[in-house]
């Protein structure tokens, strides 16, 4: 091996890293917004498809061929629905749905959330203004420590992966892992759309997979 080169196996963790932190940024835009355009092009992309349907996510027919402004809105229609309101929905908080939190916005899981999150260094875009722990800002933030463990890794940065495990680790168990499995179910049960239930079914496997995982490694 020459001077300076990667060990086969880092560069393969940071290879897989990089998947996880794409992952993530797909759920955490699914969750984040109502479909745009541009999203639902990409979601569209044979290559993703392919992809989602590998990770058992089966996007039915009329999603992925309907006339996009029909699905569009339909699916604007839904998104609000289900996560806004009026009415009943699911709100995609964990203040809401941990005991701790007491059903509330802004609640004790929401200042946890908050430290926790500038405390890994992940930066909110400029357009944000939402709660830092609705459900899209957290799964960037799995997203961001991810995508640092793959550059740490890549660069024979042994000691910052090991951080960026261990962060990950903790607001699986501490945080993520106590309330988003029964988000996810919430979301199948009560979504007008096969497409959120597929995606909340695909999120409550990969939150699972990083738990025990993460369990694992301690």
């Amino acid at each position: 091996m020459t001077e300076g080169a990667k060990a086969p196996e880092t560069t393969e963790a940071a290879r897989s890293a990089v998947d996880k932190a794409n992952v993530y940024g797909l759920l955490a835009a699914v969750f984040r917004r109502e479909l745009s355009a541009a999203f639902l092009d990409e979601l569209r992309r044979p290559a993703l498809v392919a992809a989602l349907a590998e990770a058992g996510v089966a996007l039915d027919r009329d999603f992925l061929a309907g006339p996009a402004d029909k699905v569009l809105e339909e699916h604007a229609v839904a998104y609000t629905a289900l996560f806004i309101g009026p009415g009943k929905h699911v709100p995609p908080y964990a203040s809401v749905h941990l005991a701790e939190g007491g059903g509330a916005l802004w609640g004790p899981p929401t200042v946890w959330a908050k430290k926790f999150i500038e405390e890994t260094g992940f930066e909110y875009s400029e357009d944000f203004h939402d709660l830092p722990d609705h459900v899209s800002v957290e799964l960037e933030v799995m997203g961001h420590l991810w995508a640092r463990e793959a550059e740490a890794l890549a660069d024979g940065d042994a000691e910052t992966a090991a951080w960026c495990r261990a962060r990950r680790a903790t607001f699986l168990a501490d945080h993520l892992a106590r309330w988003v499995p029964a988000f996810c179910k919430m979301v199948a049960k009560e979504s007008p759309r096969a497409f959120y239930r597929e995606m909340a079914a695909l999120l409550d496997a990969v939150i699972a997979s990083e738990d025990n995982l993460s369990r694992d490694h301690i």
